[in-house]
């Protein structure tokens, strides 16, 4: 399996684990049965809330850095796959809601407690941690959002349909190998799409293809 492929699903793995933290972390709160989550009952729970938000943060952060190493190869090798456009869509919506209801249940809490009685050093500092974790969670939900979005773009695309290839197209060899490797299951669909979207922007098909060839 390719190196940074393997990465993204590994960084996805680590983010996901947050969306059962977050839920876990809130489920006192909405009176909801809490998740056997490993950190909560088996290192958490007689710990320290600051070192409680720094394990968490030690998920999502190379969670994240893994998953946007890998991102590109991902988004390449799952290109018009439904079930990993609908399951990173489900997964960002999700993670986006409790990130930001996370964010505002403890964030808001915080300013009340300032407002009566002021914030130690310490209690400021448990507050980054969690404007941090939870801002990262959403950050993750957008990308995920934004590349199932695109995954599920190129199911609709006229690649086959309203393309029509003569056989006297030539490409540059560079050019067409990058697309080869990339999109295996269309590269001429593909790069002919992208030919035509620059030239919409009033290039010529020679411009647009040498542009193509240099990124």
């Amino acid at each position: 399996m390719n190196f940074k492929l393997m990465m993204s699903l590994i960084g996805i793995v680590l983010i996901a684990y947050n969306i059962l933290a977050f839920i876990d972390d809130l489920a006192p709160i909405f009176r909801m049965w809490r998740i056997p989550i490993i950190y909560y009952y088996f290192l958490v729970s007689n710990v320290d809330i600051a070192i409680m938000y720094s394990l968490f943060l030690l998920t999502i952060i190379p969670g994240l850095a893994l998953y946007i190493i890998g991102r590109k190869e991902f988004s390449n090798r799952v290109r018009g796959s439904k079930i990993a456009s609908g399951l990173l869509i489900f997964l960002g919506l999700i993670l986006a809601f409790v990130s930001l209801a996370f964010l505002g249940v403890y964030i808001s809490s915080f300013l009340i407690d300032i407002a009566k009685s002021g914030a130690t050093q310490r209690e400021i500092a448990v507050c980054l941690l969690i404007f941090v974790w939870g801002g990262l969670g959403f950050i993750s939900s957008v990308l995920w959002l934004v590349d199932g979005a695109k995954t599920g773009e190129d199911e609709l695309l006229p690649l086959k349909k309203e393309i029509n290839l003569e056989s006297q197209i030539e490409y540059p060899k560079d050019l067409l190998a990058k697309y080869l490797k990339q999109y295996p299951h269309n590269p001429i669909g593909v790069l002919e799409w992208h030919i035509h979207k620059k030239m919409k922007e009033g290039k010529t098909r020679e411009q647009a293809t040498k542009e193509l060839d240099k990124t």
